[in-house]
This record gives structure tokens, sequence and C-alpha cells, in this order.
């Protein structure tokens, strides 16, 4: 994200970089949430960092106005991942859990212990030699059996507890 070009409506003035998470002041000042609490938080500062209003809790600050959210959202950022461009900021968490070509991905058989991990543009590749998807139709049956037994293990021993109890009931 190329900082000069931004509004600097829509820079903290204490990092310095677009606002993330925007925070108003009571005096009506924006700034990143982490910013501004660090600021709070460091040395009892209990100013605004601006016009140094006091006193000034972090139960006093409010969420930014909506518009200001979707303009930041706005925003054209690149992935630092793959280095795609022109991306929305407020599209980045979707880009990199759904299309992110180099966000790192488990395999599609995680669920039956692959332990493969890696760049979404090699798992493709990883699933056509994955060892463990072929065995999906035994370890599925192995796993509902293995759950069905730990829950009849549990019962039971919520059986044996309240048995105990019962008979300890009758001893007092």
């Amino acid at each position: 994200m190329d900082e000069q070009s931004i509004d600097p409506n829509l820079i903290c003035s204490i990092c310095h970089k677009a606002l993330k998470d925007p925070i108003c002041t009571p005096c009506d000042h924006t700034y990143g949430r982490e910013c501004i609490t660090q600021w709070l938080n460091q040395n009892d500062k209990s100013s605004c960092p601006m016009c140094l209003q006091k006193p000034m809790s972090i139960n006093e600050l409010t969420q930014a106005s909506r518009p200001l959210r979707n303009m930041l959202d706005q925003i054209r950022i690149r992935c630092t991942l793959c280095a795609q461009t022109g991306l929305q900021r407020g599209n980045f968490v979707d880009h990199i859990n759904k299309f992110c070509p180099k966000s790192v991905v488990p395999c599609q058989a995680v669920d039956i212990k692959c332990p493969w991990k890696g760049p979404r543009d090699e798992l493709q590749s990883h699933i056509s030699t994955c060892v463990f998807e072929p065995l999906r139709p035994v370890l599925s049956s192995l796993i509902a059996e293995n759950r069905q037994l730990i829950d009849q293990v549990q019962k039971h021993d919520n059986e044996i507890k309240k048995l105990v109890q019962q008979m300890h009931q009758l001893q007092s």
C-alpha cells in the first residue's frame, strides 16, 4: 500500500499508517485501535495525542463511523504473499482465506490426519500424491466407530459415577 497516496484523514497520527480498526476519542480525533490503546496505557498518558485533552480513558473510545470504515475498506493494497495488486483492504482476509495462491493451507485429508500444509498453489499437486486420501473410506469408518466407542465409554463412566454416589448415600 502506498501510504503517500492515501487521504491524510485516513492516516493514524500516531503510527502514520492507514487507520486499522479506527477508534474515535471524545474530542473527535481518530486513531487505530492498537495505537491509541498503547498510547493511553503507556506511562499513564490519559490524554489525546493531538489536542492533549484530559482526562481520557479507553472506555470513552468509540468505533469510527461506518462511512469512514467503508472508505478504509476501499483502499487498494498489494498482497504481501502473492504480490497481487489492486486488492481492496476490506477483502484482504477473504483473499488470504480463499484465493491467495501462496497462502498456507492444509490438505483436504487433514480430517484423517494428513500432516501436509503448504501453499494453495501446490495443493492439487499434493492431493494427487497424498497417501491419506485413498485410505479415506477405511479411515472414515474407523473414526466413526471410534467416536461411538468413546461415547459409550463416557456413558458407562457416568453410570458408574452415579452408582458410586448412590452407594455412598446408602452407606451414610
